[in-house]
């Protein structure tokens, strides 16, 4: 009978491969999106009115047409394979009993991925351990230009015009306290602060190599298996980008150690159906581990709001649905409402200002200023004048099509009317909404383009085409008037520019320079695993399966909030450090689907 039923199962799942068209309207609107991101991250500018603009749409839509449903045949095929495939249920000591070193050798890099915790310990190290030398080579680790003005603070340098002594939440100020403890631990036991960045790159490592090790062995225990769990943890070890942006000291990688962590965490909460609540200490670690990624990232508090938020709409309980918004309701109010007003005045930190979260709408209205300085009135004007630190006229001369900071200058006046700017905002882009729309794709066109402009500046013709791939940092660059004080910018030496020749042969070696590329992971996986799961909506997805992705898609969908997409000359936004998370949880969604597709082909 179990033999009948899974050839039944085996039969649908290729008649529902047969359907070639089936979910066309992805690869068709990614090619859409392509085609705007292509063009304005080379012309700044989107011929709507020319006819390359709809073939460029056209090719990219039959790209991925054809990639979607290769890729999903591809995925269908492996799940079949090893759905008939024989587990083998190995024992957690395998290798110890191997003859000679070597055998020894390679059978304690043999993960495990079984359920204990001490299994879990053994195959976090096996991350580290492969990540070591990597970590080792870029001594004492890399720290980030905004990196350094933030620690710089906390050893009293005033930084971004505050008072000695201040700390400016823009960058948050828990990562500021994290990172600063390390470097005065390491400054109080040695009198240096460089090892302090060195032994912030090995806990950072170790602790994520744990949180890795925990999603592969989550990942087994949702049925993936041998072959395609086996690939996801060569992926994650071995794919030299993972150590090096963990040897980093950025609240971008921060938040990701802490946010990887929650959404596995917010994966079981959703498979009990929300009853790991009744748990104590199950809740109690949850709300730590959001509290660090809501703190840990500006950004992050809205997520993990969002996700839990979403979790109304699942086939729940509904007193466990009341603990979900209970959980948000109390992170916001930590977050946003008790320490700005209890802690931050006793602490001498000083709010960020609210510019962070109106970059988009500031950055276009930046753009109809330029292109359209004399259509306003003066009652707008004045709405922007009041609102802005720069007036209508100079927001028009500080405009430009690939980064937001100079036109918002970082901050907004006090007292200023946000309904009313908003107001303003919108009357002007409903006068030009075309201009918001170009405005739009130039600033967010990295996420969706392969090639474009590398220059902070208008593109002129002749229009040049430069890759547009994850530029990692290998070495550090900090502000010689701020942390610089403290640890003088070392020059880069001769192993980390090893390790920077490893990338340059990865982003030029073709085929292989397709991982490189920010957009396959900022646009594609997402679309197609989305794409997958439209194909088995009938089958194998449930309403509180999808739930699980709800965090990592809102993570890339508010990419589309950022000031910058694209990796522009002067070192500007770093956009690699952005768009990680998406490289990072790119195996383990892909291992998710699988799981999903795996189950149905079982036909339990």
């Amino acid at each position: 009978m179990k033999r009948e039923g899974q050839s039944f199962c085996l039969k649908s799942a290729v008649d529902d491969s047969e359907r070639r068209f089936a979910g066309w309207i992805f690869p068709v609107f990614l090619g859409f999106l392509f085609a705007c991101g292509t063009n304005a991250a080379s012309m700044a500018s989107i011929p709507f009115n020319k006819l390359s603009f709809y073939e460029q749409w056209a090719l990219f839509s039959a790209l991925f047409c054809v990639t979607f449903r290769y890729g999903f045949v591809l995925l269908q095929k492996i799940s079949v394979e090893a759905t008939g495939e024989k587990e083998e249920n190995k024992d957690e000591s395998v290798g110890k009993s191997s003859k000679g070193f070597v055998k020894h050798f390679v059978g304690w890099f043999s993960f495990e991925h079984q359920k204990s915790w001490k299994s879990k310990m053994r195959d976090g190290m096996r991350i580290f351990m492969l990540w070591l030398p990597y970590i080792l080579l870029l001594y004492p680790g890399i720290m980030y230009w905004d990196t350094g003005d933030q620690v710089a603070q906390f050893f009293g340098i005033s930084v971004f015009g505050q008072k000695p002594g201040q700390i400016w939440d823009h960058h948050p100020f828990f990562d500021t306290y994290l990172y600063g403890a390390f470097l005065w631990l390491s400054h109080a036991v040695t009198g240096s602060y460089i090892i302090g960045i060195f032994l912030h790159a090995l806990v950072q490592s170790a602790l994520t190599g744990l949180v890795i090790a925990c999603w592969l062995s989550y990942l087994k225990e949702r049925g993936l298996q041998r072959v395609p769990l086996k690939v996801c943890t060569m992926f994650l070890c071995f794919f030299p980008v993972f150590p090096i942006m963990f040897a980093s000291m950025s609240k971008d990688i921060t938040h990701v150690v802490f946010f990887l962590a929650w959404s596995l965490m917010f994966m079981r909460l959703v498979d009990s159906r929300l009853e790991k609540f009744k748990d104590p200490r199950f809740l109690i670690g949850f709300f730590i581990l959001s509290l660090c990624a809501a703190m840990s990232k500006k950004i992050g508090l809205y997520i993990i709001a969002l996700s839990l938020l979403l979790l109304i709409v699942g086939k729940f309980k509904a007193r466990l649905k009341a603990i979900a918004i209970g959980v948000t309701i109390i992170l916001y109010l930590i977050v946003n409402v008790a320490l700005p007003n209890c802690y931050y005045k006793q602490a001498h930190i000083v709010p960020g200002s609210a510019q962070a979260a109106l970059a988009m709408p500031i950055e276009l209205l930046g753009r109809a200023a330029h292109a359209y300085p004399d259509d306003v009135s003066n009652k707008e004007k004045d709405s922007v004048d009041s609102y802005l630190i720069y007036t209508w006229g100079q927001v028009s001369e500080q405009y430009n099509p690939y980064i937001a900071d100079p036109v918002t200058g970082y901050k907004l006046r006090e007292g200023a009317s946000t309904s009313d700017f908003l107001k303003t905002w919108l009357k002007i882009g409903l006068r030009h909404p075309m201009t918001y729309v170009n405005g739009f794709f130039c600033l967010e066109s990295g996420w969706i383009t392969f090639t474009g402009t590398s220059e902070l500046k208008q593109p002129q013709k002749p229009y040049k085409h430069y890759p547009v791939q994850m530029d990692v940092m290998t070495t550090t660059s900090v502000n010689p008037d701020t942390f610089g004080k403290l640890a003088p910018s070392t020059i880069e030496t001769e192993s980390q520019g090893l390790v920077k020749n490893i990338i340059d042969v990865l982003r030029s070696v073709p085929v292989l320079n397709l991982l490189m590329y920010i957009a396959l992971w900022a646009s594609v996986v997402p679309a197609f695993l989305a794409y997958v799961l439209w194909r088995r909506r009938r089958t194998s997805v449930t309403l509180n399966g999808l739930l699980q992705f709800v965090p990592y898609y809102l993570s890339v969908i508010l990419l589309f909030v950022y000031p910058v997409s694209l990796e522009i000359s002067g070192g500007h936004g770093n956009p690699t450090r952005y768009m990680f998370h998406t490289l990072l949880f790119a195996p383990m969604m892909i291992g998710m689907v699988l799981s999903l597709i795996r189950r149905e082909n079982q036909c339990e």
